[in-house]
């Protein structure tokens, strides 16, 4: 397989963007998950078609979502965190999840 498509593309992008981000700026995010899961990108094509900017957003968006979580499990004692789609994503480590319950799903091809 040389190159990924479809549903394939899409786990691959968003892991792709915080091993990048990671390295590149390691003070603002830093995804040690992503890092270790680095070896799983086998071809380089999606990091030489997507710009800094887009990167950045992607993991902005994983950073904001973070943020949103450990706020919910910081106010509630118990609680239930669903991630849905979640792919390759690596939020499970990345966040103190106390007490919560922490359910990620994703689709079955």
């Amino acid at each position: 397989m040389s190159d990924y498509e479809g549903v394939e593309d899409t786990l691959f992008i968003p892991l792709t963007a915080r091993v990048n981000i990671s390295k590149m700026f390691p003070e603002y995010f830093h995804d040690k998950k992503a890092l270790e899961l680095e070896n799983l990108v086998k071809y380089n094509r999606i990091g030489k078609k997507s710009s800094q900017y887009t990167m950045m957003a992607s993991v902005a968006r994983s950073y904001n979502l973070d943020q949103m979580a450990q706020e919910y499990i910081d106010k509630h004692d118990k609680c239930n965190i669903v991630n849905l789609g979640v792919g390759l994503e690596t939020s499970y480590f990345r966040i103190n999840r106390k007490n919560s319950h922490y359910f990620e799903v994703d689709l079955l091809k």
